[in-house]
């Protein structure tokens, strides 16, 4: 340091305090829990439902009720490569050899997935060999050596029978072809965008805004948020325990409903404009000769004008249902946000396309629509609205005397 001065503290690495790495490795599997939940989207899968952190680091249920039970390992690159003898492996095995007491028979598959290598010389410390030796073989007493002793070490480590521990052995795989720590991200966004229709109508920053938001109710499942909303009376319940417990588990739980209720609370992320509950318009309440008056003074045909009316309709139909889904606080947010996006875009095509030489509303209607793709491209907030909803908002606008496609304003003349 200069004149020998004593480094500061926000200027050196923190030594000895692992909980930034602890911390990025929970992060990875909630990521990777995130990844399995769009199984439950993918109609070639049989997955029903996604645990996390219950008995497992994830649990799958499938069609049937049979379970799959996953632990997540991670390393860093230039880590050694997993061996079968090491601590972590005997004592992951014996995760699974207990699952295989407790719930007998209904874990169909036990899966050691990892993002780091896995020893590869067919000998004892393969795990993957080890583990193909044991579902190959037919009894304990025609395991090799190496693979007997490993299994001696799983049944000490899971203080269980040899038995029980080559049934679940015999159903446990491994792979190392998890995603690396620094990608698990982009994976997580590819397979959303293959198997979520809606990704295709939404920009790719929006697509990473959801997947950000689906680890983070992942991390919550894989905790005790379940805590954080106990009802304070739960302690004077017939059976607290009993429904705490029910609680817990119905959080840690992810069904293709629940799955597609956090892909599209995603969506909603972004900030909406609203206003005082007293200035929010209710759909529909336009005029309707108001509206042809002012599109017949833009210019537009006579097919034109009966396609605003139509669309016009569906926009404000489009506002009436989301009142009754959401009630009518929420939907009228909704709508009101809708309506604020809409009337920015057509203030701002106003000002670019007016001109006394000539009628400018179709060229004024080219550059708005090119505005509600570009507002699409760039993630903006649009709930359920399809371009032909936000054009017909532009209309019901018009139809309240806030929108106009002309500079000459012969509706106010007075007949």
């Amino acid at each position: 340091m200069p004149n020998g001065m004593t480094p500061s503290p926000d200027t050196v690495p923190a030594v000895g305090d692992p909980g930034d790495d602890t911390a990025r490795r929970y992060r990875y599997q909630w990521t990777y829990a995130a990844i399995c939940c769009c199984m439950l989207l993918d109609e070639t899968e049989d997955v029903e439902e996604v645990f996390c952190e219950h008995h497992e680091d994830i649990v799958l249920r499938h069609t049937g009720g049979m379970f799959s039970g996953l632990q997540i390992k991670t390393r860093e690159s230039n880590q050694d490569v997993w061996k079968a003898n090491e601590a972590t492996v005997i004592n992951s095995c014996a995760r699974f050899a207990k699952l295989e007491n407790q719930f007998p028979g209904q874990f169909r598959v036990f899966r050691f997935l990892t993002n780091h290598p896995l020893f590869a010389a067919e000998n004892g410390k393969n795990l993957r060999y080890v583990l193909n030796k044991i579902k190959t073989t037919h009894s304990i007493q025609d395991l090799p050596g190496p693979v007997a002793r490993f299994l001696r070490r799983v049944a000490q480590e899971a203080d269980l029978s040899q038995e029980i521990v080559f049934t679940a052995l015999s159903k446990t795989e491994a792979s190392d072809d998890l995603p690396k720590l620094a990608d698990i991200d982009v994976r997580l966004v590819a397979t959303l965008t293959e198997v979520w229709t809606r990704a295709a109508d939404c920009a790719h920053s929006l697509i990473v805004k959801v997947g950000s938001n689906l680890t983070w109710e992942c991390g919550k499942a894989s905790s005790l948020a379940h805590q954080d909303v106990l009802p304070a009376y739960i302690s004077a319940t017939i059976d607290p325990e009993g429904r705490e417990l029910l609680i817990r588990i119905e959080s840690k739980c992810i069904n293709r409903s629940h799955f597609i209720d956090l892909l599209e609370a995603g969506l909603n992320l972004n900030a909406t404009l609203e206003g005082a509950p007293e200035a929010w318009s209710e759909p529909g309440v336009g005029n309707r000769d108001l509206l042809l008056k002012k599109l017949d003074a833009g210019g537009f045909s006579a097919i034109s004008r009966n396609s605003a009316l139509d669309l016009r309709d569906k926009a404000d139909y489009l506002g009436i249902v989301w009142t009754r889904k959401h009630g009518r606080e929420s939907g009228l947010q909704r709508y009101g946000h809708v309506r604020s996006l809409v009337l920015s875009d057509a203030a701002r095509v106003f000002e670019i396309a007016k001109s006394e030489e000539h009628l400018f509303g179709l060229e004024m209607l080219s550059e708005l629509r090119s505005r509600f793709l570009q507002r699409r491209m760039d993630g903006s907030q649009l709930y359920e609205c399809s371009n032909e909803h936000l054009e017909g908002v532009a209309y019901s606008l018009t139809s309240e005397c806030l929108v106009q496609w002309s500079l000459d304003r012969p509706w106010e003349v007075q007949g």
